[in-house]
């Protein structure tokens, strides 16, 4: 059978767990740091997991940056001091915290030959996460991924208060690529593919979105009408890992309801392609009719 070609003229792509192993990087970090923690505020392990958890259902963020200088424990303890003699008192913590996640973060076989393949055709490519800015400005600048993206679309925060605000300053010229979208527009909400197709006079059948979530990126892609690929190899997590990051989640109840009727929602919809790895992106995927190529071209 003939290979049929679909013209893509814009990829959206998501970030945590599609061009990056977020869990692997974070998780280990995160229980590094509560482990030093706890030893210098003398609390147990499980008494700062517990905290932590109550500080991310507050931001509804499992990974509120510098969550750990509001807990109760550190409030306790050191809440006699200001924000940055805390941050001082507890950087033990943060140092190894830091350390870890630089030793896990890594971008996944493929993605940047990838990128730059497509970005040569002169195809727009942009990042789009409900994740915190400065968590992500972070990931995309130590992968130097930023280079890649015309621009990266994330909700509207209300920022992180920083002990040290002065080291957000690194990451000035990376923020004007950031676009922010409002705080309703929440994945699978078809809008936040239809205002990124808008900004670059694009329709969205020449749209790709890529994202490891079936129930949130697939079914937002295709409720807006794009093409949906499907990134499966982001769903391949270690299993004690990720009930490490259930240990500390954000999500509610209410959250909880709310994925299962998504989940619920998204069984009858298909991704138009499964991705086992991200430079599946350029080769032919099968379809009811035999099979198709994305043939990414300049917008």
């Amino acid at each position: 059978m003939p290979t049929d070609v679909r013209r893509v003229r814009l990829l959206i792509t998501d970030l945590d767990n599609t061009l990056y192993d977020w869990v692997s990087s974070f998780v280990p970090a995160f229980y590094e740091m509560v482990r030093v923690a706890a030893g210098l505020l003398d609390v147990r392990e499980e008494q700062l997991l517990d905290d932590l958890r109550v500080v991310h259902q507050r931001y509804r963020n499992s990974e509120q940056p510098f969550a750990l200088l509001e807990t109760a424990s550190v409030q306790t303890r050191l809440g006699m001091m200001t924000r940055a003699d805390q941050a001082r008192a507890l950087d033990p913590a943060f140092h190894v915290f830091n350390a870890a996640r630089r030793k896990h973060l890594r971008s996944y076989p493929g993605v940047i030959a990838t990128l730059e393949c497509i970005r040569k055709t002169g195809c727009a490519v942009v990042a789009h996460t409900e994740a915190v800015v400065e968590n992500i400005i972070y990931r995309l600048d130590a992968l130097d991924l930023l280079r890649y993206l015309d621009r990266v679309y994330a909700p509207e925060g209300v920022g992180i208060v920083h002990p040290f605000p002065e080291q957000l300053a690194r990451f000035n010229s990376a923020k004007q690529k950031l676009r922010a979208l409002p705080a309703t527009h929440r994945k699978p909400e078809p809008t936040v593919v239809d205002d990124i197709c808008h900004d670059f006079s694009v329709a969205s059948s020449e749209t790709v979105y890529v994202g490891d979530s079936l129930s949130r990126d697939v079914l937002m892609a295709k409720l807006a009408g794009a093409i949906a690929a499907h990134a499966e190899y982001g769903t391949r997590r270690d299993a004690q890992l990720w009930q490490q990051l259930v240990r500390v989640t954000h999500w509610t109840e209410e959250d909880v309801q709310r994925e299962r009727n998504l989940q619920a929602q998204s069984m009858d919809v298909a991704p138009d392609l499964v991705l086992g790895e991200f430079s599946d992106l350029l080769r032919p995927y099968r379809t009811p009719n035999g099979s198709t190529r994305l043939e990414f071209v300049s917008h």
